[in-house]
């Protein structure tokens, strides 16, 4: 079995289509095709199913946990060999989702430079499971996301650290109708009336939170999909618009309630919390990172987060 076998089968895991990932993968499709059949005939057994859209096998989904680690024990492996002249100028990899990147990491970054110093930093964005392959397969050194029921179950306690670094809520907005009241206002029971609703696509770290906070509300509410997206800030564009009513992390939304563009649709009782949190895998110990992990645990300990 040659290593590039396995960086196939994570490549195509992650993109689900033969065709894209053979063009990431710099191969032709049919020679791509040829490698990850080698890598079953070594394996022994199917790891996807040739139809459309692309799935992988139960045995699939178990080599990718085992190519993912053993990927990053690799990659981190080899971290451990380079000089130490070269690792201080080699930047920190940073996984972390779009909304996070613009919302949340400027600031956050700004104060690592005033604690531990400047040092280059090398960030990603992605979708959340996206950034989650990442960190699993060591591409990068740390990742920063949203803390939802993905997460928990796809970050093994016994493989990653992870710490919390923020609070965050998540508050249902509308746009204001001609009184400044919400257009869309949340109703519940079996006589309610629908209301749109712009709603998460299941790439997003925050679609489990919501539907947990949803299924625990002692009235269903009457919510009728009307757009999906991958993007927060798309969303918040559609309910600016009107378009419906949304969940939203405070802030996204911070702006445009200060202006007016949207108002809260909903009390306390609608707000969701959860955590901003960063993770590293166990077996990465980098020196740079090691130190910043450290740094950031002690300042959890001292602020009690």
């Amino acid at each position: 079995m040659q290593l590039e076998w396995l960086e196939d089968f994570i490549e195509l895991a992650r993109t689900r289509s033969l065709s894209r990932a053979a063009q990431n993968r710099c191969v032709t499709h049919p020679a791509f095709g040829r490698r990850i059949k080698a890598l079953e005939d070594w394996f022994g057994v199917a790891l996807i199913e040739r139809k459309q859209p692309l799935s992988l096998t139960p045995a699939g989904l178990l080599f990718l946990e085992a190519a993912s680690h053993s990927l990053g024990l690799l990659n981190n492996a080899r971290a451990q060999f380079q000089t130490v002249g070269s690792s201080r100028d080699e930047p920190v990899r940073i996984a972390t989702g779009r909304t996070l990147a613009s919302h949340f990491f400027p600031d956050w970054y700004e104060g690592l430079n005033q604690r531990f110093g400047a040092f280059p930093v090398s960030l990603v964005t992605s979708g959340s499971q996206e950034a989650i392959a990442r960190v699993s397969a060591g591409e990068v050194d740390l990742l920063l996301i949203f803390s939802s029921p993905l997460t928990r179950i796809l970050l093994d306690s016994d493989r990653f650290d992870s710490l919390v670094l923020a609070r965050e809520q998540m508050v249902p907005v509308s746009a204001p109708d001609s009184g400044g009241l919400p257009r869309f206002q949340i109703r519940s029971g079996a006589g309610a009336s629908s209301v749109p609703w712009l709603a998460f696509a299941p790439t997003l770290a925050l679609r489990g939170v919501l539907a947990q906070h949803l299924a625990a509300l002692p009235q269903r509410l009457a919510l009728r999909m009307s757009y999906q997206a991958d993007s927060y800030e798309s969303i918040l564009q559609m309910a600016k618009r009107g378009a419906g009513l949304a969940w939203l992390p405070h802030m996204v939304v911070d702006t445009a309630l200060k202006a007016g563009e949207l108002v809260l649709a909903g009390g306390a009782e609608m707000a969701i919390g959860f955590d901003i949190s960063l993770h590293r895998s166990r077996s990465n110990q980098a020196e740079r990172v090691m130190r910043i992990w450290h740094g950031l645990v002690e300042d959890a300990l001292i602020t009690g987060n």
